[in-house]
């Protein structure tokens, strides 16, 4: 009988993590610029990929946000993805301390 071989996480360097979190914080301040227009395309795009590649970065919190983000501008529920992306930002806040 053979043996599938054991994946493990891959261990990802702290800079890396925190190039990641950076980068969602500055889609962040994007993503308010493009609500003030009613434009939801920033918040799609953002939460699909923060839904997409949280779990690589072992953050699946984020993702969860991500995918709540992501469903809030399908709908164009502009106060829902306002709050998510505060949640996202305090979140990141949080996270960053820890590297």
């Amino acid at each position: 009988m053979r043996h599938s071989p054991i994946i493990r996480p891959m261990d990802i360097p702290v800079e890396l993590k925190s190039r990641y979190l950076k980068r969602r914080l500055e889609e962040l301040s994007r993503l308010s610029h493009s609500l003030e227009e009613d434009d939801f395309s920033i918040a799609l795009n953002l939460g699909h990929q923060v839904k997409g590649n949280a779990e690589t970065f072992q953050l699946p919190d984020i993702g969860r946000i991500g995918s709540r983000i992501e469903l809030a501008a399908k709908n164009k529920n502009k106060e829902e993805v306002q709050l998510l992306a505060q949640e996202m930002r305090n979140f990141i806040e949080r996270a960053q301390s820890f590297l």
